[in-house]
């Protein structure tokens, strides 16, 4: 097969067409062309509609020296602005078999454009070019919006408007920033918001919501709502020292059994509201929830289960809530074998009848060797009634 592609040729530098007509794109004024024999019958069956006239000249005929009036091409110009534009068979019983001439002279086959203006030298006429000054050939445009992709601000959104309010050249239909320049268009988590105006940069939040208020998004603010624009996070849990219950302690769940404001892991009362945190004797156990608040006793030992440690308990293994040391000599008056006399040693090995020798009348005596005074002997029948009787109530 044999093509015979007939393009335009510009008078000029700028990609004009100087002529007036050029039907057979060969660059020769319709005017200068060589005339037809009008003694031919197939000239002159070819009418011009206009004139009504046989079509007088070359022009109007595919290669003329070679074939006459045989070929006449006037249909090849459909927006009749003097330029051709189309394919021509040749039947195989020509001269030339199996050739096809192509016109590519009209760089606008729909639309008049007589002068065949083209800015850009693309071969692509100015008032059908969908990228007036870039040149562009094939003519892609991928979204459709009559603006070539090749000068589209938004080759793949529909942007026919070409809108750019930041003046970054990334349309306002693509750009993931509208409102702010950034021509990079970076989007590091992948959110489809722009790092130059994503409250959350490296972490998705399409919704961008920020209930505090400080710029950061909920999503990636230590403190959601709290205000607070730069955070610390001591812990590294994700959450900022001032809304974080633990500050010092990864704690990234925030527990907080007694809802004192206190996470467990750091608070020195889990189970008891204590939002002071007072701890006196410094044994990791807050006053609040501490058997003895004031004497360091880690192991929190209780034996007689009267809410008092053991080792502030003036009876440890006596039920003794009212703690009455009567004698001062550390041993409450429900377990003191003298509670009247004191005697923290509580030695009774005298007679080793409950009653401490130093109040125990017989003991004093001694077989003689001393007499007790009434006044302690008496002290020491009123207290060990007052111990029985005790005794007795807590059975």
């Amino acid at each position: 097969m044999i093509l015979a592609l007939l393009f335009p040729a510009f008078a000029d530098e700028n990609c004009k067409n100087d002529l007036w007509q050029d039907l057979n794109c060969n660059s020769i004024e319709v005017y200068d062309e060589t005339l037809v024999d009008l003694s031919d019958p197939e000239c002159l069956e070819n009418i011009d509609p206009a004139t009504g006239e046989p079509y007088p000249n070359a022009d109007y005929y595919y290669d003329y020296t070679s074939f006459g009036c045989l070929y006449p091409i006037s249909g090849f110009d459909v927006d009749e602005d003097g330029m051709s534009y189309g394919s021509l068979p040749i039947p195989p019983e020509a001269t030339f078999p199996d050739k096809i001439a192509v016109f590519l002279c009209d760089n606008c086959p729909d639309i008049y454009n007589r002068d065949q203006s083209d800015l850009d030298c693309d071969d692509v006429g100015d008032v059908c070019d969908n990228c007036l000054e870039f040149f562009n050939t094939d003519q892609f445009d991928t979204d459709l919006d009559g603006i070539g992709d090749v000068c589209d601000i938004c080759p793949y959104w529909p942007d026919p408007g070409q809108e750019d309010h930041d003046f970054d050249s990334t349309g306002d239909a693509c750009d993931n920033c509208p409102n702010l320049y950034n021509p990079s268009q970076a989007d590091t988590d992948g959110d489809l918001l722009g790092d130059a105006c994503d409250n959350c940069v490296v972490t998705p939040n399409g919704d961008q919501t920020d209930t505090d208020g400080d710029s950061f998004g909920d999503e990636c603010d230590r403190c959601p709502l709290d205000s607070t624009v730069t955070t610390q996070d001591r812990d590294q849990d994700g959450l900022g020292d001032k809304c974080d219950n633990c500050p010092d302690v990864l704690n990234v769940d925030q527990a907080d059994v007694d809802e004192d404001g206190t996470g467990d892991p750091c608070d020195d009362c889990v189970f008891t509201w204590d939002p002071d945190q007072v701890d006196g004797d410094d044994d990791e156990l807050g006053d609040q929830c501490d058997n003895c608040p004031e004497i360091a006793n880690f192991a929190q030992v209780d034996t007689d289960g009267d809410g008092l440690g053991d080792e502030c308990d003036v009876c440890p293994e006596v039920v003794d809530l009212d703690q009455l040391d009567t004698d001062q000599d550390g041993i409450g008056d429900a377990c003191d074998n003298c509670p009247a006399v004191p005697n923290p040693d509580q030695d009774d090995s005298s007679d080793g009848d409950g009653i401490g020798d130093a109040c125990d009348s017989f003991s004093l005596r001694g077989g003689g060797c001393r007499d007790a005074s009434s006044a302690v002997l008496l002290a020491s029948l009123v207290a060990l009634g007052v111990r029985r009787r005790r005794q007795t109530q807590t059975r």
